[in-house]
């Protein structure tokens, strides 16, 4: 039995879309799926397992995600709150919910007001009907201000997502959908560069009717042709830099920014390499050290739980490496005394070295030279008196080249 140590994060994931986002790589299902019922007994199966193996743990936030898990109608949302009662002390801190900006009423509303839910993270991705077209969503511009209002009426805090980067995307368009964005008064943003996986088809490709992987590979060759170069891309981020510091949020990790005490909790505890529990198709966890996930498949996942079978074991985490690579994400960065306490001397050797043949590096986009900002990748500081740094964090120009920072990371 494997037992957390103290309060968790919890996240629930919620597959349902009333249409697939051909660029979205999560565990997904169709709304209609002849599934869904047996998917949600499942679901409360499978907490209710977990609750017990964690001796009816403490939550410290609670996260639900998808797909859209504002589609649920309230009586669903009704009993996976009576679920989540049942097999946990649950009292968080923050309890979040993601939902289309079209799919919000206010009976859904209420119910995952009643479940608990502080904070609403919708899914705007652009405010540019053009956008929405290339990005193949079924919502509206228009849709988002009610579903912002209906929010705020209902007591919780609004945290909107932006993708930027899509096929036709100019400079100008990325600063309307900023713009428009903020106009809002948003809690909290997270902004994404549209990244289409190409490298084969993913589990919850099973779940969806129709052409299955080949028409996905179609539809993202297609759109990777047409996006902005990867000096675009870094200049669209930049942008967003300025324009949301210049608003007062700050950038606390590097998609996400945040009014003054209005950070994630939940994202928070990943980044910080704590323990959570992800239940639901295509979920991942990490407790008492060991990381694991569930089948992103919903017929894999629904007969996994009736056989009592638990969450695969990923055997090949590294926890030394997932956890400088997560705290790097964050703008208070690595800190590597407490790092050394946690994983051991030898561990925040291997990293310090890693990170320190960084620099002087001039590392540049694959598509050209990076422009501004120039200068190194880290900023060491706090040496002791020995001359050993105390925390590692990555400079402006190394959240552009982040992926570049973390390779050097990894195990030889």
């Amino acid at each position: 039995m494997t037992r957390a140590t103290s309060r968790l994060g919890l996240y629930v994931h919620i597959p349902f879309c009333a249409a697939r986002c051909p660029y979205c790589d999560f565990a997904t299902a169709p709304a209609t799926s002849a599934l869904r019922a047996r998917y949600l007994d499942a679901l409360a199966r499978e907490i209710a397992r977990e609750g017990a193996a964690l001796g009816r743990t403490g939550v410290r936030t609670l996260y639900v995600g998808g797909g859209t898990p504002s589609l649920l109608e309230p009586d669903e949302i009704g009993a996976l709150a009576a679920a989540i009662a049942s097999a946990f002390s649950f009292a968080p801190r923050e309890a979040t919910v993601e939902a289309n900006p079209a799919t919000l009423d206010r009976a859904r509303l209420l119910a995952w007001r009643e479940l608990g839910i502080t904070r609403l993270s919708l899914g705007a991705q652009s405010f540019d009907p053009a956008g929405l077209r290339a990005l193949g969503r079924t919502h509206q511009p228009s849709d988002v201000a009610p579903a912002v209002a209906a929010a705020r009426s209902a007591g919780m805090d609004v945290s909107l997502d932006l993708i930027f980067g899509w096929p036709g995307q100019t400079e100008a368009g990325w600063q309307a959908d900023l713009d428009a964005a903020l106009a809002h008064g948003p809690d909290h943003l997270s902004l994404y560069p549209l990244e289409l996986r190409l490298d084969g088809p993913e589990e919850a490709v099973a779940n969806w009717p129709g052409g299955g992987w080949p028409v996905l590979a179609r539809w993202r060759s297609a759109a990777a042709a047409a996006q902005p170069d990867d000096d675009g891309i870094a200049r669209r981020y930049e942008q967003a830099e300025r324009t949301l510091a210049r608003a007062g949020y700050r950038h606390y990790e590097i998609a996400n920014w945040a009014r003054p005490g209005k950070r994630s909790l939940h994202n928070l505890g990943y980044w910080r390499n704590e323990e959570w529990l992800g239940v639901g198709a295509g979920a991942h966890s990490h407790l008492a050290g060991v990381r694991s996930r569930n089948p992103a498949s919903l017929l894999e996942y629904v007969e996994r739980v009736d056989a009592g079978l638990g969450r695969i074991v990923d055997g090949a985490a590294d926890a030394a490496v997932d956890g400088a690579m997560l705290a790097l994400r964050l703008d208070e960065g690595l800190d590597l005394a407490r790092y050394s306490g946690r994983f051991g001397v030898a561990a925040r050797e291997r990293v310090v070295a890693a990170l320190h043949s960084l620099d002087g590096a001039r590392l540049s986009l694959p598509e050209g030279p990076l422009t501004p900002p120039e200068g190194p990748l880290l900023r060491w500081s706090g040496d002791s008196p020995g001359g050993t740094p105390e925390r590692v964090r990555l400079t402006p120009r190394g959240r552009l080249l982040a992926s570049e920072v973390f390779v050097r990371l990894l195990p030889d």
